[in-house]
C-alpha cells in the first residue's frame, strides 16, 4: 500500500526520452467518505514527472494500482519516488524495455511484464546476500484469547526488552542502539536496504505471530489520574510505510508493563493526536477487560479515515486502573504467521509478493503474539532478511 498526505507527491524519473504511458488509481479517504479517481499520461524526455499530485487537506490518498508501459523503441531506466515537502524517497525502479510494463498493485506489490503480457522472469540473477536471526522466548501468561501480548519483556533470543524511562513526551526507538538492544538486531546494511522475506514461528499454544516495529514508546503515566495528561510526543523516526516520520501505517497501542489494577473493563480512555495527514485533534479510543496482564498491548481505535499517527498530544484515562504501570507505544506492524498446531511452524513468504518487506534504518522488531488462550507460552522462529 502507498499512502500520499497534502505533503506527499508520487513522482517517475526517466533517464531516456523513450515514451512511456502512464494510469494511476487511487481512493481519497476523509472521515466520512472514500472517493476513487484516476490519472493518466505519458512521459518522453529526461526528467521528473510529478504523475500524482498532493490529496485535498484532511483527506488521505491510498494509491491502489499504477500501470506503466513503454511505448518507444529504446528502454527507459526508471525511478518511482515519494517526494514529501522536497524530499525524494525512492519506492523502486527498474529498466522497461520496449514494449514491457511495469506495475504495481494492493495485492502484489511491484512486477514487471514482458512484452506479450507475461510475468517477467529474471535468469541468472545475482542472489542478495541475506541473513537469518533467531527468536526465541520463554513467555508469561497472557490476558487470554483475542488479545494481543508482547513478549518484550520475556527472556530468550533476543534478551529483554523495556521501554526506559523517557517521561511522558517518550523516545523514538533505535534497534542499533544500547537502549533497544532486546529487539530483534537488524544491521544496517553497508548499500541499499534490509527487507524482511520470511518469518516462521510455531509455539506452545497455538495462535497468530506478528513482527511489530515499535517506533516509539513513554513512561510516566499516572494510572490513578482520570484527567487528560500532556503527552505532546517527540518527533516519530522516519520508519513508516513510505519510510517518512507522517506516520502512515503507525497504530497507536497501551502497553501493560506491570499487570494493572482495574478491577472491571474500562472503555473510556482515548488519546489525542495528530493523524499522518498532518490533521491534530483526532481522537483514538480502546476498550480494556478487567485487570490487565503485564504484556497486553491494546490497539486503539483510530478516528474514521485515519491511517496513520504522526503524533501524540495526551491521553485521558477516564477511569482510574488503580494501580501497575502503562505506556503507549506506537508501532507498526511488518508481518503476520499462523502457529495453529502447537510446536509446528508456521511461515509467511513475503518474497513472493514483491520482494518483502522494507526495514528502515533503527527498526526495533518485537514478537507478539495473539495468542487462543491465557496460558503462558514459548515461541520459537525465525527472521529471514535480505540486503539489497
Amino acid at each position: 500500500m502507498i499512502i500520499l498526505t497534502t505533503t506527499d507527491t508520487l513522482e517517475i524519473v526517466t533517464t531516456t526520452a523513450a515514451t512511456l504511458n502512464y494510469n494511476i488509481n487511487y481512493v481519497d479517504h476523509t472521515s466520512t467518505t472514500a472517493t476513487p479517481g484516476r490519472t493518466f499520461g505519458s512521459i518522453s524526455s529526461i526528467t521528473t514527472t510529478t504523475v500524482l499530485s498532493s490529496p485535498a487537506a484532511s483527506t488521505t490518498r491510498q494509491i491502489r494500482s499504477i500501470t506503466i508501459l513503454n511505448v518507444s523503441s529504446t528502454s527507459n531506466n526508471i525511478t518511482v519516488q515519494l517526494d514529501v515537502s522536497g524530499t525524494n524517497t525512492a519506492l523502486t525502479d527498474a529498466e522497461i524495455a520496449t514494449g514491457e510494463g511495469f506495475n504495481f498493485t494492493d495485492n502484489a506489490g511491484w512486477y514487471s511484464l514482458d512484452s506479450a503480457g507475461r510475468l517477467r522472469q529474471i535468469l541468472n540473477q545475482t542472489i542478495a546476500p541475506g541473513y537469518t536471526l533467531p527468536v526465541w522466548k520463554a513467555g508469561a501468561a497472557m490476558e487470554g484469547a483475542g488479545w494481543l501480548h508482547s513478549h518484550h519483556a520475556a527472556a530468550g533470543s533476543p534478551g529483554a526488552w523495556a521501554p526506559g524511562t523517557p517521561g511522558l513526551v517518550g523516545r523514538a526507538t533505535n534497534g542499533t542502539a544500547a537502549a533497544d538492544a532486546g529487539c530483534i538486531p537488524v544491521r544496517t546494511p553497508g548499500a541499499g536496504g534490509a527487507h524482511l522475506v520470511d518469518y516462521s514461528v510455531g509455539s506452545t499454544v497455538a495462535g497468530a505471530h506478528y513482527l511489530f516495529d515499535y517506533v516509539w514508546i513513554n513512561s510516566g503515566i499516572v494510572v490513578t489520574t482520570t484527567t487528560a495528561q500532556t503527552v505532546n510526543s517527540v518527533t516519530f523516526p522516519a520508519r513508516d510505510i513510505n519510510g517518512a516520520a507522517a506516520g502512515a501505517g503507525y497504530e497507536i497501542g497501551l502497553l501493560a508493563v506491570a499487570t494493572l489494577g482495574n478491577a472491571g473493563a474500562i472503555a473510556t480512555t482515548t488519546v489525542s493526536y495528530t493523524n499522518s495527514n498532518g490533521t491534530a485533534g483526532r481522537t483514538a479510543t480502546l476498550a480494556v477487560p478487567a485487570t490487565v496482564l503485564a504484556g497486553t498491548i491494546v490497539p486503539f481505535q483510530l478516528a474514521a479515515g485515519d491511517v496513520g499517527v504522526q503524533s501524540i498530544q495526551s491521553i485521558t484515562l477516564g477511569t482510574t486502573y488503580t494501580s501497575g504501570t502503562m505506556s503507549l507505544v506506537v508501532f507498526r506492524r511488518i508481518a503476520a504467521a499462523p502457529a495453529t498446531l502447537i510446536n509446528t511452524l508456521g511461515s509467511t513468504n513475503l518474497a513472493a509478493s514483491g520482494g518483502g518487506v522494507r526495514l528502515y534504518t533503527g527498526v526495533c522488531l518485537i514478537p507478539v503474539q495473539m495468542a487462543s488462550a491465557a496460558t503462558a507460552t514459548n515461541v520459537n522462529g525465525i527472521v529471514t532478511i535480505v540486503e539489497k
